[in-house]
């Protein structure tokens, strides 16, 4: 496959659009240009994250890295096959 074929200016156009991914809703909040990706943050309540020390600290949410080629950058990732559009 031709990288050429996916820029980052139409894999942007993804951006704050819902999606389902393995059962779990989520929004696509960044691109990530190498290795071409999309990052997608569960709509869930945040969770409490620990600091060093196991120690309740702050809120945070689960974000999820999608690559968008293949091992082989021949194809598309099987993973990015399985997002389902909601918007």
């Amino acid at each position: 496959m031709n990288d050429s074929v996916i820029t980052l200016p139409h894999l942007r156009t993804l951006i704050g659009l819902r999606v389902r991914y393995r059962g779990e809703i989520c929004v696509v909040v960044e691109i990530l240009e190498s290795p071409p990706a999309l990052v997608l943050e569960l709509l869930a309540p945040a969770t409490l994250m620990a600091d060093q020390h196991g120690h309740p600290w702050e809120y945070g949410m689960e974000n999820r890295v999608i690559r968008i080629l293949s091992d082989d950058r021949t194809g598309l990732n099987d993973d990015l096959l399985e997002l389902d559009i909601l918007d």
